[in-house]
């Protein structure tokens, strides 16, 4: 046989092994394609529950967690990242229902309240420790004024000289929620006296360690604030509705 003939033999036998090598790829892909749609479909879930959660919507939720409106079960559970870092969120645990439901219990950081440093809102928990540092404003979260820093740092207690200032901090946020009273900001003065924010109106309520009385009765007559302005004093506050002074403001 010639050598011609020869290359002419193997020019044959290599094209028809990159032939059956593109067959092969092909029935590959039209497989891997339609497994892929089949687990397009399949997986894609139909049902997201949030549990647990009151600072973030359930679809604040679902971009923060699952990066978007779209979410397939199973290739969220091969490649998603289940450790993405939330503020205000201490962990989340994602359950999954196959095929396509999912459950998200979240475990909030327990922020009792925040100060103004620098430009940042630093939200500390019941302890005093910095759990966040934000820019935004969230609800229900009041600000905490007249107490003095040198400095803040994340993850650190807050220095105010007063350990026990934050346990009169958790015990007012702790009745706030029981009344359902809104308070915008706390102030503290030299002395922690202390004076509530709420609107157009401030409430003085002294220095007292025990605020059940005062805090119930602030929340009857809160309902009677409407557009008005000044300055409530519950200071000396015992019972006696007469020991209860409103000083209005033009």
């Amino acid at each position: 046989m010639s050598k011609k003939n020869d290359n002419i033999i193997r020019k044959k036998k290599h094209t028809k092994r990159f032939r059956r090598a593109v067959c092969i790829f092909a029935v590959i892909a039209v497989v891997s394609g339609g497994l892929f749609a089949a687990a397009y479909n399949i997986f894609e879930a139909k049902s997201i529950e949030f549990i647990g959660c009151t600072h973030y919507s359930d679809e604040e939720l679902r971009q923060k967690i699952f990066g978007g409106n779209y979410v397939n079960v199973l290739f969220y559970k091969l490649f998603g990242d289940e450790d993405t870092k939330i503020p205000f969120i201490q962990k989340y645990d994602v359950e999954t229902e196959w095929p396509d439901r999912l459950y998200v219990t979240v475990y909030e950081k327990a922020i009792v309240g925040c100060v103004r440093y620098m430009g940042c809102n630093m939200y500390f928990d019941k302890d005093g420790i910095v759990v966040e540092s934000s820019t935004e404003e969230y609800e229900n979260v009041p600000e905490i004024d007249g107490l003095k820093f040198d400095s803040i740092v994340l993850n650190s207690k807050l220095d105010t000289g007063n350990p026990d200032v934050y346990n009169t901090i958790l015990e007012l946020t702790q009745s706030f929620d029981k009344y359902d009273i809104q308070v915008d900001k706390v102030y503290f003065d030299s002395s922690y006296n202390i004076m509530l924010y709420m609107g157009d109106v401030k409430v003085s309520l002294g220095s007292s360690k025990d605020f059940t009385d005062r805090l119930f009765e602030l929340k009857q007559l809160s309902a009677k604030f409407g557009s008005l302005k000044g300055t409530l004093y519950l200071d000396n506050y015992n019972g006696d509705e007469s020991s209860i002074i409103f000083k209005r403001e033009k």
